[in-house]
């Protein structure tokens, strides 16, 4: 997990005109993925001998589809380090718009997979499993908030 958090320092704290910033994207989702099979797989603690091979094809579907939201994450965390300087109300605007659209398509992406979750895993082991997704989501939400400016309210128009 540790790794999982430098990584996103890095890609946070790096300067936004970077030339290698689809580099550091890259090793984002390479390491993301990775991390993320583990943190599920122990804190799941056990997978019975009937469920592993039917829920990791589903997740891995899922976690495919979690991806755009990522890129799309970061596109708007970029969108809002280049105009920090220079943020107009309009630009501000768009990008609250723009989020919460991207959280609006999130939740409709987890209403669908839990369906399918659930013909795999029980009830309570289905809980289980979302309560650590979302507990590695806001690790990774609250490194990334914590190394981001926050809005300039006071600045000039």
């Amino acid at each position: 997990m540790k790794k999982l958090l430098l990584v996103f320092v890095m890609l946070f704290a790096m300067p936004v005109f970077a030339s290698d910033v689809d580099d550091y994207i890259q090793l984002l989702k390479t390491d993301l993925k990775a991390e993320a099979k583990d943190f599920i797989t122990k804190g799941m603690i056990s997978f019975s001998a009937e469920e592993a091979p039917r829920f990791w094809p589903i997740y891995d579907s899922y976690m495919a589809e979690r991806g755009k939201f990522l890129d799309a994450r970061l596109a708007l965390i970029m969108a809002y380090a280049e105009d920090f300087d220079k943020m107009t109300d309009a630009k501000a605007q768009d990008l609250l718009d723009r989020r919460f659209a991207q959280l609006k398509l999130r939740d409709q992406l987890n209403v669908k997979y839990r369906k399918q979750f659930a013909s795999v895993l029980s009830a309570r082991r289905l809980v289980r499993f979302y309560q650590i997704q979302h507990e590695l989501e806001l690790l990774l939400e609250i490194q990334a908030v914590s190394v981001i400016p926050k809005m300039k309210w006071w600045q000039e128009k």
